[in-house]
């Protein structure tokens, strides 16, 4: 198999689109401007094993997405996680691959549609069902666009195929040989995001809190080389107070940089709306990331994995408060998330929290991840400075509509264009007001005594069903003006590495 590459300067950093007709053993393969590229592979990833090697299909920790050719085969390459995923199409005797919903339905000329309302709930379902389990597919102006996580795709000709990952990760039935796996991995992580032979450095950042996860990712970011935090100062709550981990930075020895949880900081808010028509994700926007480019470490999944209690682990879930898809796209990072290393090992890790060893560190509440508190007190993080109360600093609403007055703009006319009611600026403010408060009333007073409705009136907005059309309609139009200049700037802007053998 050959690839025919074209870099697309005004792209997204890392975004790529890749097509190959059925019956041939050309893949014409369009990137942005960070995509590491060799004669036979295409890369935006960091993974545990030899950069300039280039097989990064044939490990599971691998954090990002790329494109391998090998004699016979191309190996479309998903992140190991439940946070990212490849989109695919075929169609007219062609595939169409990408790690980018909107560059693929530029590519192919497709449209998501207004009259479907089920985008966000199809999204979730990686969260609610799992990683296999997901719906499968969305609906478009043509054919359905199929979604996959934590795996790989291959094509030898014709069809596509989904493909498990390699995986060589040892036994990890005690805390020892975990830790043993997390440090070797770290190395590797760390050897991978120094070599050479990136043309583009790589710089490594973790977010922080003051909760059991990050402390432990914190922990094993620095073994993997990181000096950098980042941390949010105040909590959603109104009285479980500042859920930031500048102190637990500072035993760590990491420089941290403290921010304020706010909308006026969201920034390129069209990006998270397009990952899965929620809001979660909006808080990780607001971090200042290396440039140019940035390896974040992060600790989504590890209130299963690093738990007390028991968890089935059969199907691993995603997260929807982690999908930054389009958002790390632009900004160029790769989310390296911990709990997931070795998931196919996590229902062992999981079982390590109740084994008699672990019992100094167990607190015996209901918020109690020993695994991870040992991880971090053995690095010198004092027991009283972390994972006591659960905060959080989400920024999950039921209230779905963009915070910035640019995003709101925008999306007020793509509702106007089609005829759909748009609040006003105040009617939007009033409404996340009273959704927030009725929210809080609901879960602490309603919720507890079986009642399963309350008064919602945002619901009755047909709006509030577009917002992922919306975002993706916005990021598409950004993609197709790239596809119109190619022209000017399909020509390669550098050489390509030359692969080992």
């Amino acid at each position: 198999m050959k690839l025919l590459t074209q870099c697309l300067a005004d792209w997204p950093k890392l975004a790529w689109v890749a097509r190959v007709e059925h019956g041939t053993d050309k893949v014409q393969v369009l990137h942005g401007p960070m995509a590491e590229t060799a004669e036979d592979w295409v890369v935006e990833a960091v993974w545990a094993g030899d950069f300039a090697s280039g097989d990064f299909d044939r490990t599971s920790l691998v954090f990002g997405t790329g494109i391998r050719a090998r004699e016979d085969r191309v190996v479309f390459v998903g992140s190991r996680t439940g946070v990212d995923r490849l989109w695919w199409y075929d169609h007219g005797g062609a595939n169409t691959v990408s790690n980018s919903l909107p560059a693929l339905l530029a590519r192919t000329g497709l449209s998501l549609r207004d009259d479907y309302e089920g985008y966000t709930h199809d999204i979730r379902t990686v969260e609610t069902r799992g990683i296999r389990s997901h719906v499968p597919a969305l609906p478009t102006s043509g054919s359905e666009v199929r979604v996959t996580y934590a795996a790989n795709l291959e094509y030898r000709g014709h069809d596509i195929r989904v493909v498990e990952k390699a995986d060589h990760t040892p036994r990890l039935d005690t805390f020892e040989a975990y830790r043993r796996f997390l440090v070797k991995t770290a190395g590797q992580l760390r050897a991978n995001c120094e070599s050479p032979f990136r043309r583009a450095s790589v710089t490594p950042l973790v977010g922080i809190s003051s909760g059991y996860d990050s402390p432990a990712v914190a922990v094993v970011a620095k073994w993997a080389g990181c000096t950098q935090a980042v941390t949010i100062k105040r909590s959603t709550s109104l009285w479980r107070g500042s859920d930031s981990g500048e102190e637990i930075a500072k035993h760590l020895g990491l420089a941290c940089r403290c921010y304020d949880r706010h909308p006026v900081s969201y920034r390129h808010e069209e990006t998270v709306w397009a990952a899965s028509g929620c809001a979660g994700g909006l808080n990780l926007t607001i971090f200042d990331y290396p440039e140019p480019l940035c390896v974040f470490f992060s600790g989504s999944y590890g209130d299963k994995v690093w738990d007390r209690f028991p968890h089935d682990f059969s199907e691993p879930v995603g997260d929807s408060d982690h999908l930054l898809c389009e958002f790390r796209l632009l900004q160029g990072v790769f989310e390296c998330v911990v709990p997931w290393w070795g998931i196919r090992r996590a229902q062992e890790v999981n079982a390590i929290g109740a084994q008699d060893e672990m019992e100094p560190w167990r607190l015996n509440t209901g918020y109690d991840r020993p695994v991870a508190r040992r991880l971090a007190e053995e690095a010198g993080i004092p027991r009283g400075a972390f994972g006591i109360r659960k905060k959080n600093t989400a920024t999950n609403t039921p209230f779905l509509w963009p915070f910035s007055p640019e995003a709101q703009e925008s999306f007020r006319r793509y509702l106007h264009e089609r005829g759909v009611y748009a609040p006003s600026r105040w009617e939007v403010a009033f409404l996340r007001t009273f959704s927030k408060a009725s929210n809080m009333l609901y879960q602490n007073t309603l919720r507890p005594l079986g009642i399963r409705a309350w008064y919602r009136p945002w619901l009755k907005f047909k709006a509030r069903d577009l917002i992922f059309q919306w975002a993706n309609h916005e990021l598409k139009k950004r993609y197709e003006q790239g596809l119109q200049d190619i022209g000017r700037s399909a020509q390669r802007t550098q050489p390509q590495h030359e692969s080992k053998p």
